[in-house]
């Protein structure tokens, strides 16, 4: 008759130990791995709202809020600031007027002129009627653009990608304990 004894080389209190541990290192995973996506989501929305309408990334990053994951609260997200709606044409690039309105980095803005205002203010204007007053700052508006991006992400490709770094942090996590 053969016996086989298994003794456990830890004390069960040591199992629930290390369970514990891995418990830990699961929410630490996921909090990470929630963090990057909404870097990664934001970078997208970013770059796509930028190439759709031929703009500077930066100035669409700007409108972006992040929040981040915590321990104590594990939700992540990305929102529009309150000043996101509009880009002022003076962001969009480098401005020099010609003869028909102002050229801001690759956009041509017809019978627009760039002006100092009294406070010290700089900008590109158009009249709104044929009188000299009032004047109104040229702006883009990109809130639509923006959303769509956000709505494109929140799909699918979001959840997958935060699938990917989840697995990825989550074997990285393990590997060094």
């Amino acid at each position: 008759m053969m016996i086989l004894n298994i003794t456990p080389s830890r004390r069960l209190s040591d199992w629930q130990q290390a369970l514990t541990s891995n418990e830990k290192q699961l929410q630490v995973a996921a909090m990470r791995a929630l963090n990057k996506t909404a870097r990664w989501a934001r970078t997208q929305v970013a770059s796509k709202t930028a190439k759709e309408l031929s703009i500077k990334v930066s100035a669409v990053r700007e409108g972006l809020v992040m929040v981040r994951a915590k321990q104590s609260n594990p939700q992540s997200v990305v929102g529009l600031s309150k000043n996101s709606g509009v880009i002022k044409a003076k962001e969009l690039g480098s401005v020099s007027q010609n003869a028909s309105g102002v050229r801001a980095g690759r956009r041509q803005f017809d019978r627009a002129f760039l002006a100092t205002m009294p406070n010290g203010h700089q900008g590109v204007f158009r009249r709104r009627g044929k009188a000299r007053l009032p004047i109104q700052e040229v702006q883009i508006v990109i809130t639509g653009k923006m959303q769509q991006a956000m709505e494109d992400l929140s799909n699918g490709p979001a959840m997958k990608q935060f699938e990917v770094i989840f697995e990825r942090e989550l074997r990285y996590l393990l590997r060094a304990a």
